[in-house]
């Protein structure tokens, strides 16, 4: 396994630091951001939030850790992330060693180290590679325990199963299918060991339980961001990917402001974070209802695009950065299909003494499709599944080879017949496909204008201009508009503006933008009128207040400063820049 763990780390380590190369190490997108954001608070001293936990909450504290050890260094999350990406392919190949022979191990090795989209988020700041890790020694340790029946393996699958759902807590759903394979396996003292596998479980749930309870005086197990992402997969809006409703951000803390004062403003009530998610989980389940031809039309795309080989956009667009960056990405790495296709063909040609095992494994990979279907599919969400099928294509080159010689053809051709139906999933084209150039040009043009890369900021900007702005989001016109204004281009920063307004009318980005910008010209009473209309269309965004109560104040009008404020504070009670500045305005 020393072989497998040095081959995946050499990999990983090249592309973290091809990675560090590039405009996007030092400035994490999205979820990558709010788990920065929220290591960094956790490391300066606020250890627990104010409310129930939203997002999985294992990876920012570890990232915390790490911060608090390094210092807030990203090189170093990445290369923490590359052993344990190097770790999760030495313990894929140890399981395909014990169960299914060396010379699959050896498959699985190549693989698991090849395989492009483990490489890939080794870099950013995310969860994937601890959830992968924590995942496969789960699995490891749960064969183990069907195999061998011993206590203590059914307590340290269950502790490996209760560290993973603090990532990525749909794992939870493998606690009630392990424990019906271990009663069809070994009857004989099941209770017992079902208990102790539970309880290995619970012990590490238990402390982001108490933590949610604490917080917010509510039952929420680990998280409660699953009624709104339920809502993402069956919605008018709903598109079997992240096609996020038009008004909640794609940004994950101003997600959790936006559905909550949603939330509590079409209820008419305050809400706990457990009412929250079930208001969405209702509007979900109410559309399956009402719209049932529609829901299983999701269904099918949404099973259709999880075994697709497409990389379907999460945070990173990885087709991208491979055309426009050199790292390994541009090398002969292994797609999904790949994988999908041998795990068919070894899922039906292992032979009779494995055949318990590559049960467990479909069944396991069938079961982690089931718990993402009923939200939606990215790759970075079916990315888990890859663990329970590198052991069966890993055993597919020597099963062919065993059915060859033992000349066993039906079940040759059964292999043959379903691995090529895979290949047909995993290599169909794409229908629902959306090109997301000019998203990915604005992204850049977005990160080079906080870095304050003027010129680059701009050459990206127009690139994604020219294929579209309504493609582009608003947040890349207004840098661009901050990078014309740091130039003292005022005509063109003030036209970009306004086309942000334009092409994005219900969002209240580009008016409080502008208001910033009409503020810095003197005009303050077109400042007081562009933030009224940034509040009015997207009531969550705090700057708007915090700006409006400013230029109350250079009016000399304090007690509307105060008013805007507690505005403010109304739609999100938990703001700390809001809380400042109202201590700051009554003290006066």
């Amino acid at each position: 396994m020393l072989g497998t763990f040095t081959l995946a780390l050499l990999l990983r380590l090249i592309f973290v630091f091809q990675w560090s190369g590039t405009p996007y190490a030092e400035a994490p997108l999205l979820d990558a951001k709010c788990y920065d954001d929220w290591a960094q608070a956790i490391a300066s001293g606020e250890i627990f939030r104010s409310t129930a936990f939203y997002q999985s909450p294992l990876f920012p504290y570890i990232l915390a850790l790490i911060y608090r050890v390094f210092g807030h260094n990203l090189l170093v999350v990445g290369l923490f992330n590359a052993l344990l990406g190097a770790g999760t392919a030495a313990l894929l190949t140890s399981l395909t060693l014990t169960y299914f022979g060396r010379g699959a191990a050896i498959v699985t090795c190549l693989i698991a180290a090849f395989y492009r989209s483990f490489i890939f988020y080794t870099a950013p700041v995310m969860k994937e590679p601890l959830g992968l890790f924590l995942l496969a020694l789960f699995l490891l340790l749960a064969l183990r325990a069907l195999h061998q029946n011993k206590t203590r393996d059914h307590f340290y699958s269950g502790a490996l199963l209760g560290l993973g759902a603090l990532v990525r807590s749909n794992v939870l759903l493998f606690m009630p299918v392990f424990l019906a394979f271990a009663y069809f396996k070994e009857r004989r003292g099941i209770v017992r060991k079902s208990a102790v596998f539970i309880a290995g479980a619970m012990l590490f749930i238990a402390p982001a339980t108490l933590h949610n309870y604490m917080a917010s005086r509510d039952f929420v197990l680990i998280n409660y961001l699953a009624g709104f992402n339920l809502y993402i997969g069956n919605s008018p809006t709903a598109n079997g990917t992240n096609a996020y409703p038009p008004e909640v951000s794609t940004d994950p803390v101003q997600e959790e402001i936006t559905t909550a004062w949603i939330a509590r403003r079409e209820t008419g009530r305050d809400l706990r974070p457990s009412e929250i998610s079930a208001y969405w989980r209702g509007l979900a389940l109410d559309f399956i209802e009402t719209h049932p031809w529609k829901t299983i039309t999701l269904l099918m795309t949404k099973t259709l695009a999880f075994w697709n080989t497409s990389e379907g956009f999460d945070s990173y667009d990885i087709p991208f950065i491979e055309k426009n960056f050199n790292t390994l990405l541009k090398g002969p790495l292994i797609p999904f299909w790949v994988v999908s296709f041998l795990a068919a063909f070894g899922a039906v040609a292992a032979g009779r003494a494995r055949r318990y095992s590559a049960f467990v494994l479909v069944v396991f990979a069938l079961v982690y499709m089931v718990s993402v279907l009923p939200f939606f599919v990215t790759d970075r969400y079916r990315l888990p599944v890859v663990l329970f099928l590198l052991p069966l294509a890993g055993a597919a080159l020597p099963s062919l080879l065993a059915l060859v010689r033992a000349k066993k053809w039906p079940q040759l051709i059964g292999a043959c017949a379903l691995a090529l139906f895979f290949l047909f999933l995993g290599l169909r084209p794409d229908p629902n496909a959306v090109d997301m150039t000019a998203f990915n040009w604005g992204t850049l043009s977005a990160i080079y204008a906080d870095e304050g890369r003027n010129a680059e900021a701009l050459e990206s900007l127009h690139k994604g201009l020219a294929i579209g702005p309504e493609l582009m989001g608003f947040q890349p016109i207004i840098r661009g508009s901050y990078v014309y204004e740091r130039l003292g281009n005022h005509d063109e920063a003030e036209r970009l503006l306004k086309m942000a307004m334009t092409y994005y009318p219900q969002d209240g980005h580009a008016y409080y933008s502008y208001g910033r910008f009409k503020a810095a010209r003197g005009d303050l009473q077109g400042a007081l009128a562009s933030f009224e209309k940034a509040i009015e269309l997207t009531p969550v965004f705090d700057l708007s207040y915090y700006a409006l109560a400013r230029i109350y104040e250079q009016l000399n009008k304090r007690d509307q400063a105060i008013k805007a404020l507690k505005r403010g504070l109304v739609i999100n009670p938990h703001n700390t820049r809001l809380k400042k500045a109202l201590e700051e305005f009554q003290k006066k």
